[in-house]
């Protein structure tokens, strides 16, 4: 596994945990209506004065409510599929993955120092020559 792939679970797990705590914040609709977190029901909290214009406090905490859960959602969603992805392509050659690494091919990049070895073989063995 390459250094670069061995930072993507990190990076996705830091984006899963944004998107968590977005949906755990509490917000405030038309800066009218206090409304508690999207993934606990996005309840409308009582009011001191009544609200203006067509706000239904019910309704539209509920609304935003799901609109926040829907981008944390998709926001999850894409972190996965893309660090799945990462993770997947993994530039390696077919024989360093059989473990003939003497047999590779891409181990000339890996001369050329650090600019080099990202165009090369990623194995352990080939990087850093």
């Amino acid at each position: 596994m390459t250094s670069s792939q061995k930072l993507v679970p990190l990076f996705v797990i830091i984006v899963l945990a944004a998107a968590v705590g977005y949906a755990m914040l509490p917000f405030r609709f038309a800066d009218e209506i206090d409304c508690g977190p999207p993934l606990f029901g996005a309840k409308a909290k009582t009011l001191t004065a009544s609200p203006k214009g067509f706000i239904k406090p019910v309704e539209d905490c509920l609304n935003t409510g799901k609109s926040r859960l829907t981008v944390s959602a998709v926001t999850a969603f894409v972190a996965a599929l893309a660090g799945t992805a990462a993770i997947a392509f993994k530039p390696q050659s077919a024989e360093c993955m059989s473990g003939s690494h003497d047999s590779c091919r891409e181990w000339w990049p890996g001369v050329m120092g650090g600019m080099g070895s990202s165009l090369g073989c990623q194995c352990d063995c080939h990087r850093g020559w």
